[in-house]
């Protein structure tokens, strides 16, 4: 293969990942926290087992999935670049740019491969596996934006900002079990997992404005873990460059990777109040991974001193920069890149989620839900909350739709059917169905699905009794097997 060839397919499989771990913008819908018959609810709480249909089975693609993005014009801008030969380093400048927009950022995606409940007198049991990919990050502050808003000038010094980030890209094999503690009251439920981690990237970085002799730095101080078949490329002064896939790198190796191993558990209740109340609360993926395979540790030293000629105004305490700074801009971000690298092995916690909800029956056709949701993770933290209606629409139907405020995405329109049969459910939901119809506007995005079957079941060979004869038993008619035409 030509050596262009390959640089290209590095690019294009580095993009790939970037892809994946920085714009599929999706995780459990709160969609559908209301629906604790849906069979993939014990994603929210594992107490919801006890309503789970019994010998449910279900397998991948068709187990569930549950995947979006957020803003789309970047993702499709930035794959184009690299796939044209640009520099990918240009394209990570603007996929850098645009996070530091955002804020907190949150991205999960999830899709079940196996999936397998079976109730008992002893209980409820599931047993999963599942793929999981999420980001979060927290790039905003005034230390990044007066390096890259032109309209941002003043910068005070020893102000720190953190540069918190954390990704991470994991199977997981748990087993489930519920139980009714009160009958027809109180329901809690436990879930144990086993977590193999593929890759993972956790940023500890800080910027900072000093002062030293009448001169004034910007320094970058901290360190990124990385545990990703990744070489990074340094200049001869310590400057990173960028990122090669490493040599040994083959796709089946990376997916089933084994080597990094953790252990977490979810934990919930459900509580029935009366005919009409209910309240539940869970807590999800309390546990960590640790990392010891394709090991990184980037430690910060860069430094770059602030050019008197940029300078406006300048204090004991501040510094405030002219526009046309923006001109020397690309030097101070190689300074600023200046790193030493290590390998040693380490370990992090995954994000805590803790859910809320209440549940009111209205009526037989209506149920009102609320449920909150809290992403705990030092630094990135956030929360979300969804006001929900669950239909009824004839037998086997279910509707869900309402309001949700996801992050920090204040409008969304949330959008779900359920479909229950004796042969098996299917749902599908939007997160935002008005992103479907106006997606130039809304910012959010995303979609669930899922199917499962259930297995075993008892094969009825007589029709409902009839009132007025209830000694009688009318046997259902054999089919047709016959291959000709009727008339």
């Amino acid at each position: 293969m030509l050596p262009g060839s390959e640089i290209k397919k590095n690019y294009i499989l580095l993009a790939c990942l970037l892809f994946l771990a920085l714009f599929g913008k999706a995780q459990s819908s709160l969609l559908f926290y209301s629906t604790q018959d849906q069979f993939n609810s014990s994603n929210f709480n594992p107490a919801f087992l006890t309503s789970q249909h019994n010998f449910t089975f279900s397998i991948f693609p068709l187990s569930g999935m549950s995947v979006g993005y957020n803003n789309q014009d970047v993702v499709r801008d930035m794959l184009m670049k690299v796939l044209r030969g640009d520099s990918i380093k240009d394209a990570m400048t603007e996929v850098f740019n645009h996070l530091i927009q955002r804020g907190v950022f949150y991205q999960r995606f999830e899709s079940s491969l196996l999936n397998f409940g079976v109730n008992t007198k002893y209980g409820n049991f599931n047993f999963r596996i599942k793929e999981v990919e999420q980001l979060m990050s927290n790039l905003k502050g005034d230390f990044s934006d007066f390096i890259t808003d032109p309209d941002f000038n003043t910068l005070f010094i020893n102000q720190s900002q953190k540069f918190p980030m954390n990704m991470v890209y994991f199977r997981e094999y748990s087993l489930g079990y519920a139980q009714e503690i009160i009958p027809h009251r109180l329901s809690v439920g436990f879930r144990a997992k086993m977590y193999y981690g593929k890759f993972t990237a956790t940023s500890g970085v800080l910027g900072e404005l000093t002062k030293e002799n009448s001169n004034f730095y910007l320094n970058t101080s901290g360190s990124v873990k990385l545990s990703i078949p990744l070489n990074i490329v340094q200049t001869s002064d310590s400057i990173i460059t960028g990122g090669t896939l490493a040599d040994n790198f083959k796709a089946g190796d990376f997916l089933l990777n084994t080597k990094n191993l953790g252990v977490g558990f979810d934990l919930g209740f459900n509580y029935i109040l009366n005919d009409e109340l209910t309240i539940s609360a869970s807590v999800v993926d309390i546990g960590k991974i640790s990392w010891k395979n394709n090991l990184n540790t980037v430690d910060y030293v860069g430094k770059y001193r602030f050019p008197d000629e940029y300078t406006v105004d300048s204090g004991n305490d501040y510094i405030t920069k002219q526009p046309s700074f923006a001109q020397d801009t690309a030097f101070m971000t190689n300074a600023l890149f200046k790193a030493s690298i290590g390998h040693e092995a380490f370990s992090n916690p995954l994000s805590a989620v803790f859910y809320g909800g209440i549940q009111y029956q209205l009526n037989s056709a209506l149920n009102i839900g609320f449920v909150d949701r809290y992403v705990s993770l030092k630094g990135m933290s956030f929360n979300s909350v969804s006001l929900t209606g669950t239909f009824k629409w004839g037998k086997n139907v279910t509707v869900n739709t309402g309001y949700s405020i996801i992050g920090n995405s204040f409008f969304n329109v949330p959008f779900g059917i359920v479909r229950n049969s004796e042969k098996g459910q299917f749902y599908i939901g939007a997160d935002n169905i008005l992103s479907l119809v106006l997606p130039g506007i809304h910012e959010f995005s995303g979609i669930t699905f899922g199917t499962c079957f259930y297995l075993f079941r008892k094969n009825e060979k007589y029709l409902k009794q009839l009132e007025y004869l209830p000694f009688y038993e009318r046997k259902k008619a054999k089919p047709n097997k016959s291959r000709g035409l009727v008339f």
